[in-house]
């Protein structure tokens, strides 16, 4: 049997979108930036138009440009991901097909609608996006998101499609994971989607991570990580993760979107602000998160 794991037990960083003109335009050079420093940071990979990169804010033709100006840029010194969610089934496979001609190691992708959508719908949606495909595909479950809540026998069910091969979990429900693995006999890696719970995640037998603390202190992120995934040390992980856990749950009760704009603007590597009508983090708020990311920085000194 194909070991579906290879790919996607790393930690991928959910990067922003960078803007300017209030949020209305792409700013490039930004986006070369957010990469170079992950890359110099020591993850292993990124995910473009993700939730926190905003995915559903920008027009098709903006999405391509991003993933290209990504995948390009990157230039194989890390894996790209991109999410290719779209409303119609063709968009989507639009989206994922030019994500694969610019070089993208994976999608990952959100069975997006504004209509409820049946089982069968969303099962006929991926036959079709993995049909059209070649490269790896995640499938995100994020009901919060989509309204689409997809359990773990009918994500099983997915899985035994031979480019499906994750399974990003984001309900915030720990058990799916482990009844995922066992419906899967483990043949199919699953990201830890819920941040503030990563530890747990883990410990249930998540091998990959899609996080936005990563944004902020990747190599404090990464160390949590090898302790918790690769070292199987769970004191050592939680001694680390008592440390990320504050940054986590902020993000995760603020949301993602905000917290990664504001909070790459109170460090100095400022990406603009999201597109309207999202905004930055108010005044209150932004105080709070400068004092998190101010004492984890004390800490790491």
């Amino acid at each position: 049997m194909i070991n579906k794991h290879k790919l996607w037990s790393r930690v991928f960083t959910y990067i922003p979108t960078p803007t300017t003109n209030d949020g209305e335009s792409i700013d490039e050079n930004a986006l070369r930036k957010v990469i170079d420093y992950q890359v110099d940071m020591g993850v292993d990979g990124i995910c473009v138009l993700g939730s926190t990169g905003s995915n559903g804010s920008f027009a098709d033709e903006e999405m391509k440009r991003i993933t290209e100006v990504a995948s390009r840029h990157a230039g194989g010194r890390i894996p790209v991901i991109a999410g290719t969610g779209a409303h119609t089934t063709t968009a989507c496979i639009r989206l994922s097909k030019h994500a694969q001609d610019v070089g993208c190691d994976g999608v990952m992708i959100l069975p997006v609608s504004y209509w409820p959508l049946t089982e069968n719908e969303v099962r006929e949606h991926y036959e079709r996006i993995a049909a059209a495909i070649r490269i790896p595909i995640c499938v995100y479950n994020n009901p919060w998101t989509t309204g689409v809540d997809m359990k773990p026998e009918f994500l099983a069910r997915l899985a035994k499609m031979d480019n499906i091969s994750c399974i990003k979990e984001s309900t915030g429900d720990l058990t799916r994971i482990t009844s995922i693995r066992l419906l899967t006999n483990d043949q199919i890696a699953i990201i830890a989607g819920w941040e503030s719970s990563s530890l747990q995640a883990f410990m249930a037998g998540a091998t990959g991570w899609a996080p936005v603390c990563t944004n902020f202190f990747p190599r404090l992120a990464m160390d949590f990580f090898h302790a918790a995934v690769d070292e199987a040390d769970l004191k050592k992980a939680r001694i680390l993760w008592d440390r990320l856990f504050p940054l986590c749950e902020f993000i995760c009760s603020k949301s993602h979107i905000r917290a990664a704009h504001t909070g790459l603007d109170l460090l100095g590597r400022s990406v603009g602000p999201p597109r309207r009508p999202l905004r930055m983090l108010d005044s209150e708020d932004r105080a709070c998160l400068e004092r998190i990311l101010h004492d984890n920085a004390a800490k790491t000194r």
